[in-house]
């Protein structure tokens, strides 16, 4: 594996575990926050995604190890493709400023 390849690998990977981390947030202020009324649903349905986030983060680093680094990218962006729009949303929020008018 190559030294590009590596760390482009890595950069991917601490975007993921970043995501996992705020989904984890997330998850915890809905159960145990000020205005938490969690219900089984809910709580299926995050434990659903922090379990997808899980498989996905650890099968990516067994894929590394066992020299599949392409397929190993190519797991660990998956994520990132699906909150690319989110995240193009957010950029936008955040250079439109306090004074934008949004209607």
């Amino acid at each position: 594996m190559s030294k590009t390849t590596l760390t482009l690998f890595w950069g991917l990977w601490l975007l993921n575990v970043l995501a996992a981390l705020y989904g984890w947030r997330e998850f915890l202020q809905g159960v145990f926050g000020q205005y938490a009324a969690p219900t089984t649903r809910y709580i299926l349905l995050w434990s659903a995604l922090m379990s997808i986030m899980l498989i996905v983060l650890a099968g990516s680093i067994y894929l590394k190890n066992h020299d599949r680094a392409t397929a190993a990218i190519s797991l660990v962006s998956g994520p990132l493709v699906v909150a690319l729009p989110y995240l193009f949303w957010l950029a936008v929020v955040v250079l439109a400023g306090k004074n934008a008018r949004w209607n």
